[in-house]
């Protein structure tokens, strides 16, 4: 499709394939369910189910929080009635990955204008819950998921959560790297059992972060085998993504395969230029464990910058017993952790690749999106030093320059991978940050649909839908069919855009015209309401 064709030369070529028999399929809608009135009509638009199947122009009927009828709803009538010709109308997206706060920001502005009606938070071994009654670190940590649940309000889209491997592993052992006992190993059994019990959609880990990164791998195969039991998904971001990129990838794989849970590989990426080579052996040992019969996943964002906190760099052992910041401000620890530090840097291309983030200390601030080594050129000091003594005084966030377009580009091609923004529901303040929150799915679909070419619109919201929703066990969403839950969006193919950019990270996306949620709109004409009929997503 060419940049200036017209919308109708863009839905002709994409959609016109296959239509009459999709429409056939689709469109026998008589009986009481024809000719009750609907809450709220879609009319014209062209219908992309979710299932990867052709596309077509149709109408689609709601009533209540419920798809009551899609196909040629002509003489029907509706309390509402929206012209939706020229849009494609498809399931909200759902985000598998996802660092929203819900009791924080409700509203979830920087998702909706994605046409977002789903997130997934707690990812990357950490979960608000389970934490001791009374023990809790702030306001977002609960004691388990009922208590998580029921401290929230009312929400924009839907909200679910993993329960996450290191918030269990602090829970039961504490801020150290040694291995668990056989108690505190059913102890940890006992705590993820009763998260999804509860309703937490699956296991996540971080296997760089400490504590997970001390973390022996059959700890998390027993603990696998508690998903594996309830059917809920291990959510890994790997222990390694650069240097030991591959050695990673097997092991996520062989926790699947000794577990028996599906696996699903957050951010998959490949982290600087010196390993860009490992990118086709990773594809083939993904392809092979699939072949093998395990279900194994991955998401990924658009994007060639990854983010996370500055520490990841720095050596598990210095984090331990939550003394990192004095062992920082310790000359002789400090020296400790500098090989390990500079290797882990130098891995993903250098200090020169880190922009700093969030997270500054007050008297730092006005680094914010400075690159790190000319910080300290500016300072006369080395990078290493540089980043130690920030560290002291925040919590610092990078973003890290060190994957290849071209990586991102056929990762995000494969069959198995869907998108997700690892990033959060938050409204545009104009502070930093990363443009994935505001970005992550109109980007994807700007560049590998429209630009690109390489993907249909069908493949495309397939990636957004029903593959996640197959993942999480969701069966009531992610496609567009009679009964299921009325999460909507209608946007309009050739605008849907992103707008946020490394500069200008937050920054609202354009072209979603309605966004439905539980049958009510968030997005009415591009413009919020004031619904909140999001709910608590239990497994």
């Amino acid at each position: 499709m060419r940049l200036a064709s017209t919308r109708r030369e863009f839905l002709r070529s994409s959609f016109a394939a296959g239509t009459g028999a999709a429409f056939a399929s689709l469109g026998a809608c008589t009986g009481p369910t024809r000719h009750e009135p609907f809450d709220l009509l879609l009319r014209g638009g062209t219908i992309v189910d979710g299932t990867g199947a052709k596309g077509f122009v149709g109408d689609l009927g709601l009533r209540g929080d419920r798809i009551a009828a899609i196909g040629d709803l002509t003489g029907s009538k509706s309390a509402r009635t929206l012209d939706v010709r020229g849009l494609v109308v498809a399931p909200g997206f759902v985000d598998a990955h996802a660092h929203s706060d819900f009791r924080r920001n409700p509203r979830a502005q920087s998702k909706v204008f994605q046409g977002v009606t789903m997130d997934v938070t707690g990812p990357d071994g950490g979960s608000p819950f389970p934490e001791k009654p009374g023990d809790a670190a702030n306001e977002r940590t609960c004691s388990d998921f009922a208590a998580w649940a029921a401290q929230h309000g009312p929400i924009a889209i839907d909200v679910g959560c993993y329960v996450g491997h290191g918030t269990v592993r602090r829970q039961v052992l504490g801020p150290v790297g040694r291995a668990a006992t056989a108690d505190e190993l059913r102890a940890m059994q006992d705590l993820v059992a009763r998260a999804f019990e509860q309703g937490a959609l699956g296991l996540s880990s971080g296997l760089e972060y400490f504590p997970g990164n001390m973390s022996p791998t059959d700890e998390l195969v027993a603990l696998c085998k508690v998903a594996a039991r309830f059917d809920r998904p291990y959510v890994t971001h790997i222990r390694n993504e650069d240097d030991h990129l591959l050695e990673a990838i097997d092991e996520a794989i062989a926790i699947g395969r000794g577990s028996g849970a599906t696996v699903l590989v957050s951010h998959l990426k490949v982290g600087g230029q010196p390993n860009w080579h490992k990118l086709e052996p990773m594809l083939g040992k993904i392809d092979a464990a699939r072949a093998e019969g395990l279900d194994v996943w991955c998401d990924a964002y658009p994007y060639e910058a990854w983010s996370t906190s500055l520490a990841t760099n720095y050596p598990g052992w210095a984090k331990e017993g939550g003394q990192f910041v004095q062992r920082l401000q310790d000359p002789a620890e400090r020296a400790r952790m500098r090989a390990e530090t500079e290797q882990a840097v130098a891995a993903n291309g250098g200090w020169g690749t880190l922009m700093l983030g969030g997270g500054l200390g007050q008297a730092d601030k006005a680094l914010l999106g400075r690159r790190l080594d000319d910080v300290a050129k500016e300072r006369g000091q080395e990078p290493f030093t540089v980043a130690c003594d920030l560290l002291t005084r925040g919590s610092v966030s990078i973003l890290g320059f060190g994957i290849a377009t071209a990586d991102m580009d056929r990762i995000l091609q494969q069959p198995w991978c869907m998108v997700a923004s690892d990033g959060s529901g938050v409204p545009a303040t104009g502070r930093g940050g990363h443009p994935r929150s505001f970005g992550a799915f109109p980007r994807a679909f700007r560049r590998y649909v429209r630009e690109l070419k390489v993907l249909s619109v069908e493949a495309m919201v397939h990636k957004m839908t029903a593959m996640p929703a197959r993942v999480l066990r969701q069966a009531d969403r992610g496609v567009l069919a009679a009964g299921r839950l009325a999460h909507v969006v209608a946007f309009d193919p050739e605008r849907f855009t992103d707008k946020a950019d490394w500069l200008e990270p937050q920054r609202y996306a354009e072209g979603v015209q309605f966004l439905v949620v539980n049958g009510e709109l968030a997005l009415d004409r591009g413009r919020p309401t004031e619904a909140m009929a999001g709910r608590i997503v239990r497994g």
